[in-house]
């Protein structure tokens, strides 16, 4: 149901083979001369396949909840967007912070997903395959990070973003690779809000 790849720097490339592992991902790495960016779209064109419903990709600092494949297949099944984030994160984008606190703060009833317009992290994305070559397309636009071009991807095409809630994606948090990235800060922690699985999943949703 769902082909994976993983994100992969050398630095983390030990840690990365055992998630490509766990996950049964196809791995693109990059000795930094790539490129975080390309590194991506190299690895959503690696694992598009006509043979699975979803496309997923996820980076080499994700950390997956127990019995991932299994959780991921169910919650994809019921995911009422095109567009799912296995990762809804604390720390960044800060502007976001305040929405999102609000938003689990009244919450409905254990709503299992948290819809927007915007791809707010990187780390554990999926795609409708059916959209993947679309989106590489439209990808080519080099001028913005990979989330702010999934964003301007999504919100051209209308679609919009599911965040599963529990996440099934924590983050190692550290400090970027990315030698131009000065947005870390110690105070600012980049993990999720809160991971964990279901027995089940439904499609019940609560805008963000």
């Amino acid at each position: 149901m769902i082909s994976w790849a993983v994100v992969a720097h050398t630095d983390r490339l030990p840690y990365a083979l055992d998630l490509a592992k766990t996950l049964d991902a196809t791995l693109t790495v990059d000795d930094g001369t790539l490129g975080a960016d390309a590194n991506h779209l190299r690895a959503w064109t690696t694992a598009q396949s006509t043979e699975h419903a979803w496309t997923a990709v996820v980076e080499d600092d994700a950390v997956p909840v127990d019995d991932i494949t299994t959780q991921a297949q169910k919650a994809l099944a019921a995911a009422p967007e095109p567009v799912v984030s296995m990762y809804l994160g604390r720390g960044r984008p800060v502007r976001w912070q305040d929405r999102i606190s609000r938003t689990l703060a009244t919450a409905r009833t254990d709503p299992h997903w948290f819809t927007t317009t915007h791809v707010l992290h990187a780390v554990a994305v999926a795609i409708r395959t059916d959209l993947v070559e679309d989106w590489l397309d439209w990808a080519q636009d080099k001028t913005r990070p990979i989330d702010e071009r999934l964003t301007a991807w999504c919100m051209a095409r209308g679609h919009r973003v599911a965040y599963a809630w529990p996440s099934l994606f924590d983050h190692q948090d550290g400090p970027s690779l990315i030698p131009a990235d000065k947005r870390y800060r110690p105070e600012c922690p980049r993990t999720a809000w809160r991971t964990g699985t279901r027995d089940a999943w439904t499609s019940s949703a609560q805008p963000m």
